[in-house]
C-alpha cells in the first residue's frame, strides 16, 4: 500500500514537472503577430520585399488587435452573457497583446536596417516620426494597464491616460484607411475594412456610454 502511495506521488511530481506552462493572453496574441510576419518572409524570402510584406502583414493584425483591446471593455457591459464577460473584463490581456504586437510591427522595420540591409544609409531611413511617437505610446500604454500603475496613480488617472493614449491609434488607423481609400495607392480592400473597424469600435464606445448614463438615470445616488 505505502508503495503504491509513493509511486503515485512520484507520478503526480512528475506531471507537474512535464507540465506545460499556461500561456498569457498577451503572449499568444504576440505569437501570432510573429506567425503573420513570418509568413510574409515565407512568401517573399528573406529580401527587402519579404521584410516590407511581414511587416506590412504585422501592421494589419495589431489593427485587429487593437480592435479587440478597445471593444472589449464595452462588450462586457453591453451583453449580458457572462461567458464573454469573463473573456473582455481581463481586457488588460488584450491590451498588452496589442502593445507586444505593434513592438513587433516596430522591430520589423528597425532590424532589416540594422542587421540585414545595413548599406541601406542607416537604420532610422525605416523609422518615421509616428514609429517613433507609436513606440513610445505603446511603452504608456503598457504601463497605465498594469495593476500597478491603478494603485500608483489611481484608476481614474490610468483611464485617462488609456482613453488618450488608445485614442492616438484609433486616428492613425482611421486615417491609414481613408489614406488609402482614394490617392495615388494601389487599392485595397483591408484598408476599408479596418476603417469600418474603428467605425464600429467608436459606435459602441458611444453605445457603452450612452448606456451608462442610462442605468444611472434609472438608479440615483
Amino acid at each position: 500500500m505505502g508503495g503504491t502511495l509513493v509511486a503515485i506521488e512520484q507520478d503526480a511530481a512528475l506531471s507537474e514537472q512535464l507540465a506545460v506552462p499556461r500561456l498569457w493572453g498577451w503572449a499568444v496574441i504576440a505569437i501570432l503577430a510573429i506567425l503573420a510576419g513570418a509568413s510574409g518572409l515565407v512568401a517573399r524570402g528573406f529580401t527587402e520585399s519579404g521584410w516590407r510584406l511581414g511587416s506590412e502583414l504585422i501592421w494589419r493584425f495589431t489593427c485587429f488587435a487593437y480592435f479587440a483591446a478597445v471593444i472589449a471593455g464595452p462588450l462586457a457591459r453591453l451583453i449580458p452573457w457572462q461567458r464573454l464577460r469573463d473573456v473582455c473584463e481581463n481586457r488588460r490581456q488584450l491590451i498588452w497583446g496589442f502593445c507586444a504586437s505593434f513592438a513587433l510591427y516596430l522591430a520589423g522595420m528597425v532590424i532589416p536596417n540594422l542587421f540585414v540591409f545595413p548599406d541601406r544609409g542607416g537604420w532610422m531611413t525605416g523609422i518615421g516620426t509616428f514609429d517613433l511617437f507609436g513606440g513610445g505610446l505603446t511603452v504608456i500604454i503598457a504601463g497605465a494597464a498594469s495593476r500597478r500603475a491603478a494603485l500608483f496613480m489611481g484608476r481614474r488617472a490610468c483611464g485617462v491616460v488609456l482613453g488618450v493614449s488608445l485614442s492616438c491609434f484609433w486616428l492613425s488607423y482611421a486615417l491609414a484607411g481613408l489614406e488609402h481609400l482614394s490617392g495615388p495607392h494601389r487599392p485595397d480592400a483591408f484598408y476599408g475594412f479596418s476603417l469600418l473597424l474603428m467605425i464600429a469600435a467608436l459606435l459602441l464606445r458611444f453605445a457603452d456610454q450612452f448606456a451608462a448614463k442610462i442605468r444611472a438615470g434609472h438608479n440615483p445616488a
